[in-house]
């Protein structure tokens, strides 16, 4: 009798041990892999695994592949907390401080307050002298005009500078539409010829007197540049453009429809043909106009225009 509970005994703890060994081996293999999803929890996975698989024997380990291979596939809904509490001290730290140079306002205000600083001034000429649009130009010229002689002279040293690198180009690719015999490579020149006269006009940047001369001149080398290549869509609008500032209207149409019709944005020309139309007194044409490309809305140069016409019109 004391044999056989012997026997019975030593059969349980080695069943028991066994058990144990077993549970730890799967235990350890279900927390490597499911390490991954749950970082820096390794000894708290393994514990509870190895606990789950001492109190369930047998049955434990099936389930214990079961669960492992569930909480790696398992995708919980990602849920916002505390999104109404900003912590602003981390955010000081995050995002770096802005410095405003010139301090609030518009550019042109600044430079129209004879009371601002001189140097924040020329600093603001020095800024609008980077991008030489026409925007910066009038900014620029408006400052011809200014009492204090060393912003006046520096605003025409920089109207003089680019004037003065328009006329170098436009000398430059006359010499090379003179010398240039292959078509090509003269129409290339005098595409390049018909731009640099109408940036002339564009950027304001002659009188009246030489005006009339830039626009013919203009005009001529696109012809040019049109009668090499009727397909280059390019050509259809600036010879609209040209058009439009001779008041020839019905030209000015042709040439900006014939743009579209080429592949041209409308977004690019509708605003031409509402300028055509506006000259010409057909107003009641301008709201559907500007209505048809709804992408000029974004547009913040022509967006208090648009709707201007579209609340008033």
């Amino acid at each position: 009798m004391m044999m056989t509970e012997t026997a019975t005994l030593s059969s349980l703890a080695l069943f028991y041990m066994a058990h144990m060994l077993l549970s730890a081996l799967i235990s350890i293999g279900a927390s490597f892999f499911l390490r991954k999803r749950y970082q820096d929890k390794f000894f708290s996975v393994f514990i509870l695994v190895l606990f789950f698989n001492i109190t369930v024997p047998l049955i434990g380990y099936f389930f214990t592949f079961w669960m492992t291979y569930y909480l790696l596939q398992v995708r919980y809904e990602k849920t916002l907390k505390n999104t109404k509490v900003l912590n602003m001290q981390e955010l000081d730290h995050e995002f770096p401080t802005v410095k405003r140079m010139f301090g609030e306002g518009s550019m042109k205000e600044l430079m129209s307050n004879e009371d601002a600083p001189k140097h924040k001034r020329m600093k603001a000429l020095s800024a609008i002298a980077e991008d030489m649009n026409k925007k910066n130009i009038a900014l620029i010229k408006h400052s011809l005009a200014d009492k204090d002689d060393e912003i006046r002279l520096f605003s025409f040293s920089l109207m003089d500078k680019m004037e003065q690198n328009i006329n170098t180009k436009i000398h430059q690719a006359s010499i090379r539409f003179e010398k240039e015999e292959e078509p090509d490579e003269k129409a290339k020149a005098a595409k390049e010829l018909a731009y640099l006269y109408w940036d002339m006009i564009y950027f304001d940047l002659s009188d009246d007197t030489l005006r009339s001369f830039l626009l013919n001149e203009s005009l001529k080398y696109a012809r040019m540049v049109f009668d090499h290549d009727m397909t280059d869509s390019s050509m259809n609008v600036l010879l609209g453009k040209i058009f439009l500032a001779q008041k020839d209207y019905d030209e000015a149409s042709t040439q900006f429809v014939m743009a579209i019709e080429s592949g041209m944005r409308s977004e690019y020309i509708i605003p031409y043909l509402a300028e055509l139309y506006f000259e010409r007194g057909n107003y009641r044409s301008i709201r559907s106009m500007l209505n048809l490309v709804q992408g000029l809305g974004i547009n913040s140069t022509l967006y208090p225009v648009i709707e201007q016409w579209k609340h008033h019109a």
